[in-house]
């Protein structure tokens, strides 16, 4: 995980690739950010750095085919995603993973920012040294390249070693990488580091020395004749992570250990320590080219986390989160967890989702604030997906067909209405006749009385109508308004569309890094967001 940087601290990339061909940074908007600062202080690098490959091929490499290409832009979107998590180291896997399908120095170029990020200098300066000049890169990239690679050779500092006698492995850190004599000094980055030295028959020596950033440090060795010819070999095995390592009092790394330790055959004192925790100590006796292991995880000193804890709280949506951290699994999580400063790897498992992994490098006394986008699994996102359709067609199908029937309701209420009017003007008219035999219900003339009962009847049927049809209307009113609530209901009582929709960002306490999208089918740009 990336060490915070100062709000100063911003640093850009962009790597597009088109449908057949590498894009050319040239070609990319006119917005896309230009202007870099230089990166904050890095870690001190704890293990020697990895060669970062050859530099690209000046001329264009040839085009890849579709099932390379598709691939290459697989192995990016996860990098992205890995790097919004925090998780630098496997960004910068899927990303190296890229540049052997796609070797395009754009891509060198963003590893060579990775590995600034990461506070890994000699491997940054490695990677933006060869891409720094490349004619692929835009003014603007070619000036972040230039300022970044100016700022991460600030950080390196040079360490001459030479033993006695000449022949013997150098390691820094617990990993080996040289042999004396020398060639060139080896470059550290800024700090505190181990190097060790042994020869066949002689003892493994080690000494802490301390490197200033662009300066000169030397350190020797008078090896130590051992009492066996052949050397033992010891594995520590910790799920405490930055703890140090000490063999008979003197320093051999710091967990987890890249190798086994060489170390003389006989009887040993094995020290495991970390601030924030209670210090473990284990014997162990090896003899002539034997092989030994041991095991210490350390137990938390709670009576130190008040003074060296942080609270780690996990914000997510979804319950009964499953919390490992450090390989020792937890339980439910419920409560902020106070947690030993430094580094920890935190797993978290739910029902119906992928296991989410991040690395933490917690500060004493800050509240850390994980936000952790949690992917569901192919089968709860088809069911989510099924709900959120059957709940939308009845919903918009209730609401539609209930906004019918209501309509046509009102406009039987409407009709009924007018024919009711008109039947209750003609019935009072006709009775009125008969009543007062009057007009054609006169009695004197033969049959009138029956035509105009008849009239009347006829009047007081129609009204009779037109009542039952308002009523029916009434009653369609009563049911249309009901499916309208219906629908909502189905609407509003559905899963939400985008509950597993991956954020924008994530959130955490303080300045972060993060990785933006770039245009072209996949792109990527590096700053820090606060």
């Amino acid at each position: 995980m990336s060490r915070r940087t100062s709000r100063a601290a911003l640093f850009t990339a962009l790597c597009c690739f088109a449908s057949t061909q590498v894009v050319r940074a040239a070609d990319a908007p006119k917005n896309t950010p230009s202007k870099a600062a230089l990166p904050g202080k890095a870690a001190p690098a704890k293990d020697a750095p990895p060669s970062s490959g050859a530099p690209p091929n000046k001329d264009a490499p040839p085009s890849p085919d579709a099932a390379n290409k598709a691939e290459a832009a697989r192995r990016f979107d996860r990098g992205l995603q890995l790097f919004n998590e925090s998780d630098n180291a496997g960004a910068l896997a899927e990303f190296k993973q890229t540049y052997a399908i796609m070797p395009n120095p754009i891509v060198l170029y963003n590893i060579g920012l990775v590995y600034a990020a990461m506070g890994r200098p000699v491997d940054a300066v490695d990677a933006l040294s060869a891409v720094v000049g490349s004619a692929a890169l835009s003014p603007e990239q070619h000036e972040h390249a230039q300022s970044t690679l100016t700022d991460q050779q600030a950080r390196i500092g040079r360490v001459s070693v030479t033993t006695v006698p000449e022949g013997a492995r150098i390691d820094v850190d617990g990993v080996e990488i040289a042999t004396t004599p020398l060639s060139a000094p080896l470059r550290v980055a800024e700090g505190s580091h181990v190097i060790g030295a042994v020869a066949e028959g002689y003892a493994h020596a080690h000494k802490e020395i301390v490197v200033a950033g662009n300066a000169d440090a030397s350190v020797s060795f008078e090896l130590v004749l051992g009492q066996n010819k052949v050397p033992a070999n010891l594995t520590v095995h910790s799920r405490t992570l930055g703890a140090e390592v000490k063999v008979d009092d003197k320093a051999a790394g710091t967990t987890p250990l890249a190798t086994s330790l060489s170390i003389p055959s006989g009887h040993h004192l094995v020290e495991l320590s970390r601030p924030g925790y209670q210090t473990l100590k284990q014997e162990i006796d090896l003899g002539e080219g034997a092989t030994g292991d041991v095991t210490l995880d350390l137990a938390v000193d709670p009576g130190s986390l008040a003074t060296n804890g942080a609270d780690l709280v996990i914000d997510s949506r979804e319950p009964n989160l499953e919390v490992t951290l450090d390989d020792e699994r937890l339980g439910l999580y419920s409560a902020p967890l106070r947690l030993p400063k430094g580094a920890h790897h935190l797993r978290l498992r739910v029902a119906g989702y992928l296991p989410y992994e991040t690395d933490l490098n917690l500060e004493a006394g800050k509240p850390f604030v994980l936000s952790p986008y949690l992917m569901p699994t192919p089968e709860t996102r088809q069911a989510h997906d099924s709900n959120v359709r059957l709940h939308r067609v009845l919903g918009w199908g209730g609401i539609g067909l209930g906004t019918v029937m209501t309509g046509a309701s009102v406009a039987l209420v409407v009709a009924g209405g007018a024919s009711k009017s008109s039947a209750q003007k003609d019935f009072a008219a006709a009775e009125f006749d008969v009543t007062n035999n009057v007009g054609d219900c006169n009695g004197a003339a033969a049959g009138a009385i029956d035509a105009c009962n008849a009239r009347v009847d006829d009047a007081q049927s129609r009204v009779n109508s037109a009542k039952t049809e308002q009523l029916v209307g009434f009653v369609g009113i009563g049911v249309g308004v009901a499916v309208v609530a219906t629908g909502i209901v189905f609407l509003v009582t559905g899963e939400d569309p985008h509950r597993f929709d991956a954020p924008k960002k994530s959130q955490t306490d303080g300045p972060r890094w993060a990785l933006l999208p770039g245009p072209g089918q996949f792109g990527m740009a590096l700053g820090a967001s606060f």
